[in-house]
């Protein structure tokens, strides 16, 4: 099982994930180039003490993961967050951000 634990990059000091570059320096950290292509889902588990994860943040981390799967069903598929409701909202907020960037760069 492949995991990636926010809590490595938080060091249980930060409370909130914020910046698209950070998000970019997550993506790398974690190797999410090469998660995108396993065959077997990703677990994502965030600390309990985490209170928020910033669309920024998500698309820097995400986005190029997110345009890897068909749609955001699949993209859910691969990556299983564990993460508070709350935090969850946020992600799903994120994954929105990038799909209506990929659906309006064609109008």
């Amino acid at each position: 099982m492949t995991m990636i634990d926010l809590g490595r990059i938080t060091k249980n000091r930060v409370r909130n994930l914020t910046g698209h570059e950070r998000g970019g320096e997550a993506r790398s950290f974690f190797e999410l180039d090469t998660l995108d292509t396993n065959k077997e889902p990703v677990y994502v588990r965030a600390p309990e003490d985490l209170d928020a994860i910033s669309t920024s943040f998500f698309q820097g981390m995400f986005a190029k993961s997110v345009k890897h799967y068909a749609d955001s069903k699949s993209f859910l598929d691969h990556y299983r967050f564990d993460v508070q409701p709350f935090i969850m909202e946020q992600i799903i907020r994120g994954i929105d951000r990038v799909e209506t960037k990929r659906t309006t760069a064609f109008h």
